[in-house]
């Protein structure tokens, strides 16, 4: 399992949704209010309610446990098969939306598609199928993103829900094909002991989701309560540009997972694992972060000029979503090894209690930068807690590189944040003297990363080696 190759294959997913995504916002910004944003906005929500309190066991523990399975040559269809057949178990609780508006009531299909669609993913990236998962990826998103553009033109949600349906169907019927072809042909089989054990060990991660929901998305839901649809659309909107770095970070970063657990299970290694991506993450995201800010303030200023409110709550969504990810990467880790996942539960009931508090007594005071404030809040609890906790269960330790590393962290988002004008360059560069000055990469780590690159990637080791 090559964690870089794999990286690239994601993230060609995810340069796609960003490229398409762009046309599609672009289009429905010129002709288009934010009150049908704000609804596509909803759309988008009960997508990640769906896969917050529906998803009882968590895609994490289902990755971790197949590519055990997968590394010890072990993996069956029937395990597969057991898997796959718990989204059909809980269809039932999706007839609770009927109670909603009928666009959300027409969505229930697709939600279900959804869910069904992301235990695949998480059964193939845990079989090192990212090859066909990116295939089928790209695909959906040309139909969410490109098709769907016609839903706009017309100003119809309900064809717009339509066309995310036949996605969600088409994307679903690929993957099923890419794991038959796998290992076998698979029957969605129930076998309740199984999905018990396996809901059980992942309970502690299922209900910080549940309580991560209100601390990620309590803000949305706040900013709909108290202000409605139209501010809805801006935040959302903000914090949709604002999520493209972490996006792409992300696709990255989800490879951390599979990879982890691989080689735990043929006996690596943890904490240089872990070490060697914090490092390499770091570099990526202070450099993701500086040269964001000023290209996602350009694209708003110029191609979404209604949304030009939410600049500011732009900038802070930004740092609260992508500068803490070396940090949040480290959970990937705490599953991979196997460690005690339920203090993440009082995290995430602490983070959700905030952010819900934080957001209702300031989004009435100062609008929606109360949202994005709450944010940035539980983004430092958040990473305080994972960098005790991870040094605590021996999944990560901190020597000096970490800890330079660490002090960056924030001082880069508060320079962000302060946002002194054309002065990024020089941000840039204080940050590779320091990599440079403290020998925060070795050779050695050059050379472990050098084994992983394709050979039309080679020049990256020569890049790094400046930095050593």
């Amino acid at each position: 399992m090559n964690p870089i190759k794999n990286a690239l294959k994601n993230l060609s997913v995810t340069t796609t949704n960003v490229i398409i995504a762009l046309i599609f916002f672009v289009i429905t910004a010129k002709i288009s209010s934010p009150a049908f944003f704000g609804k596509v906005a909803i759309v988008q929500l009960l997508e990640i309610v769906t896969s917050t309190f529906f998803y009882f066991i968590p895609g994490q523990i289902i990755t971790r446990e197949i590519s055990y399975l997968y590394a010890k040559k072990e993996i069956t269809k029937e395990v597969v098969g057991k898997f796959l057949s718990f989204p059909f178990l809980v269809l039932p609780i999706f007839l609770i939306l009927l109670i909603f508006p009928d666009y959300v009531k027409l969505a229930i299909p697709y939600l279900f598609l959804y869910l069904l669609n992301g235990v695949m993913t998480a059964v193939m990236i845990g079989m090192d199928m990212f090859t066909e998962s990116a295939i089928t990826g790209n695909f959906f998103l040309v139909i969410r993103w490109g098709i769907a553009i016609i839903a706009v033109l017309y100003h119809n949600i309900y064809l717009f829900v339509k066309i995310w349906t036949l996605g969600g169907i088409l994307s679903v019927s690929m993957n099923y094909a890419f794991i038959s072809k796998k290992v076998g042909l698979v029957l969605p089989t129930p076998d309740f002991a199984f999905l018990f054990r396996h809901f059980r060990e992942g309970l502690p991660v299922y209900l910080s989701s549940f309580a991560g929901f209100l601390s990620s998305q309590g803000d949305r839901v706040t900013t709909a309560y108290l202000l409605g649809s139209y501010y809805l659309g801006i935040y959302q909107f903000s914090a949709l540009v604002a999520g493209v770095p972490s996006m792409i970070l992300g696709a990255l970063g989800g490879v951390l997972l599979p990879t982890a657990s691989f080689y735990k299970a043929l006996g690596k290694d943890e904490k240089k694992m872990s070490s060697l991506s914090f490092i390499f993450l770091s570099l990526l995201t202070f450099l993701t972060v500086i040269i964001s800010i000023p290209i996602g303030e350009i694209i708003i200023i110029h191609f979404f000029p209604n949304y030009k409110e939410g600049l500011e709550v732009f900038v802070l969504l930004l740092i609260s979503a992508t500068l803490p990810f070396p940090i949040g990467s480290l959970t990937n880790f705490i599953v991979a090894f196997k460690r005690n996942l339920r203090p993440f539960l009082i995290l995430s009931i602490l983070n959700g209690s905030l952010v819900l508090l934080t957001s209702y007594l300031l989004i009435p005071r100062i609008g929606i930068m109360g949202g994005a404030i709450s944010q940035v809040i539980v983004a430092t609890i958040s990473s305080l807690f994972i960098i005790f906790y991870s040094i605590r269960t021996s999944v990560f330790s901190t020597g000096r590189k970490e800890i330079i590393l660490l002090f960056l962290i924030p001082v880069v988002g508060i320079y962000e944040a302060i946002d002194p004008p054309f002065l990024d360059f020089l941000l840039i560069l204080l940050i590779l003297l320091v990599f440079k000055l403290f020998k925060i990469i070795t050779e050695e780590d050059v050379k472990i990363i050098e084994g992983f690159l394709p050979h039309g990637l080679k020049f990256v080791s020569k890049i790094l080696s400046k930095l050593t």
